[in-house]
């Protein structure tokens, strides 16, 4: 099979083909028709991030359908939707916890859980900042009041004192207990009632302290997604409470009676729970904070996203709280992850790799506000080093993810999603047309999908290098997981490169002054335009910040 004149084979894409392939995925695995003698594939999984491959895909084909709701049915939606909320998990904090780790600055407490709810339904510009003060004022206004009540009462009590008459004086420093002290009976019947009544005040005091100690405890409440319903075997995590949360975006199950803001608040408080103030960086999961593994960049980026799409449906809610917090300090951890050789790492001093640096500039602009202006995106130096360590995985007409490593379709995404975050021209980088040929060479023709690698160096593959059949096998056939970036990846070369040809006002020139052919063109104006940190249609997130 031959290169035509726009360095493209001689073969279509068919949109069609690919939902197919994406619809009996969900009919597999929710039917339970999956054939078990097929040996599995650890691209294939029920878990969250599986699902949200498939939803998303589905959303991104077709550029004129509106919701999933046109191409699944209404009982498949739920049955989704059900099964994600299944895996949403709860956790108490202890309060001596929040106390020994030092995260009462922000964390919400079930109080202040509430009282954001009953402020957001008649305050539209609620401000969590405006709110702390507001309470404070009226707590020390309260206790200004009191005080100043108590002292007037003394003062007055005293001046009563001071105007009495002589008569009255008198009788003050009379004696009254000498007649008690005459007769005895009469002290020893009045003594005891007194005592009684002492002990029983006594006991009513610390009663009252008690109640007031009860009252002051405060509740903490932590949730998150684990991978699926099996909370026995896994627990919640960042990576799987993302994709939760983007599945209900895509399902458009968003609103008060599907999450509510009690939850939404809870996941919040997961995610900052999880947060290493000292170092700047989120943990993985519970587990990860209570053995003080290291960080990773995935995570980081996991849990800013977690905390953009929060804000996203609390802002619908007229709910505004300060949800980006110590910037400086994830900067500065994100920072020391960067190599001399122009990449990020996954923690400081590792390898550089594509997958983490697309992470880290994603992470970078998510934590770049209006108020807030990121130096490392803003010197020029180190971006274009980073953007020249990015060129350099373009490798024997592929993408690969690191140095010496073979080319994987999906690291066109990882690759060209970073290239895209840091506002490049992809068409003035790459010959497009070759990276366009790479990706359409991975695709089944006959059955739809995607592979990691060409499909022709599959079939060579599987003759000569066969040590572990089985393995050898499910490694270079199609799943979800490259079926889902392949597309991602042509939506952004098509949305990039006419996005510069119409900013230049002129034809957009290539290399060997080659264009899109007519007929492909045709088929990329399908697709919808992707996001290029969150791999989602872009029409469905818009900023809160």
């Amino acid at each position: 099979m031959g290169y035509n004149m726009y360095g493209l084979l001689n073969e279509e894409l068919d949109l069609n083909l690919h939902e197919k392939y994406f619809l009996n995925t969900i009919t597999e695995k929710l039917g339970k028709t999956y054939n078990e003698s097929r040996s599995s594939n650890k691209y294939e999984s029920l878990f969250l991030s599986g699902v949200f491959w498939v939803l998303s895909g589905l959303s991104i084909i077709n550029k004129d359908r509106r919701n999933l709701n046109e191409v699944l049915d209404n009982n498949i939606i739920e049955l989704i939707y059900i099964l994600v909320m299944q895996c949403l998990e709860k956790k108490k904090i202890k309060e001596k916890y929040i106390y020994n780790l030092k995260k009462e600055k922000y964390l919400l407490s079930n109080e202040d859980v509430h009282n954001i709810i009953n402020t957001s339904k008649y305050d539209n510009n609620f401000d969590k900042k405006s709110y702390t003060k507001r309470k404070k004022l009226e707590r020390t206004r309260i206790i200004h009041d009191s005080t100043e009540k108590n002292c007037s009462e003394k003062v007055k009590n005293i001046n009563n004192i001071d105007i009495d008459s002589e008569e009255n004086s008198s009788k003050m420093r009379e004696p009254k207990h000498s007649k008690l002290i005459n007769d005895g009976e009469e002290t020893t019947s009045k003594k005891r009632p007194f005592s009684k009544i002492n002990v029983k005040l006594n006991k009513s005091m610390n009663n009252l302290s008690c109640s007031e100690k009860k009252k002051k405890k405060k509740k903490f409440i932590v949730r998150g997604f684990s991978p699926c319903n099996k909370k026995f075997l896994y627990e919640a995590n960042v990576i799987s409470t993302l994709s939760a949360i983007q599945i209900l975006f895509l399902l458009n199950k968003t609103s008060e009676d599907d999450i509510s803001t009690k939850i939404l608040l809870e996941i919040y408080n997961f995610i900052y729970f999880i947060f290493d103030a000292d170092r700047g960086f989120f943990y993985f999961s519970l587990n990860s904070l209570r053995y003080r593994f290291d960080g990773d960049m995935r995570f980081m980026f996991c849990s800013l996203a977690i905390l953009y799409f929060i804000k996203l449906l609390l802002k619908k809610r007229n709910i505004n709280i300060h949800i980006y917090k110590y910037k400086e300090k994830c900067t500065q951890w994100i920072s020391s992850c960067f190599n001399i050789d122009g990449g990020f790492s996954s923690l400081p001093g590792s390898e550089s790799h594509a997958g983490t640096t697309f992470c880290a500039i994603s992470s970078l602009n998510l934590l770049k506000g209006k108020s807030y202006e990121n130096y490392f995106l803003e010197n020029r130096l180190l971006k274009r080093r980073l953007i020249r360590w990015l060129c350099d995985r373009y490798e024997n007409f592929g993408i690969n993810g690191r140095v010496g490593k073979d080319h994987d379709v999906c690291y066109a995404w990882w690759v060209l999603g970073s290239l895209v975050s840091l506002k490049t021209n992809l068409s003035e980088l790459f010959n497009v047309n070759i990276l366009i040929n790479f990706i359409l060479k991975c695709q089944d023709r006959n059955n739809g999908g995607f592979s990691r690698v060409e499909q022709n160096e599959n079939n060579f593959k599987k003759e000569n290098f066969n040590y572990y059949q089985e393995e050898q096998l499910t490694y270079k056939e199609t799943d979800p997981f490259h079926t889902f970036f392949s597309l991602c990846a042509l939506s952004l070369i098509y949305y990039n490169v006419n996005y510069y040809k119409k900013k230049a006002k002129r034809k957009c020139v290539l290399y060997d002054n080659a264009v899109f052919p007519q007929y492909f063109e045709h088929v990329l104006r399908r697709l919808k335009h992707i996001h290029e940190s969150f791999a989602m249609p872009i029409d469905m997130i818009k900023s809160p910040l």
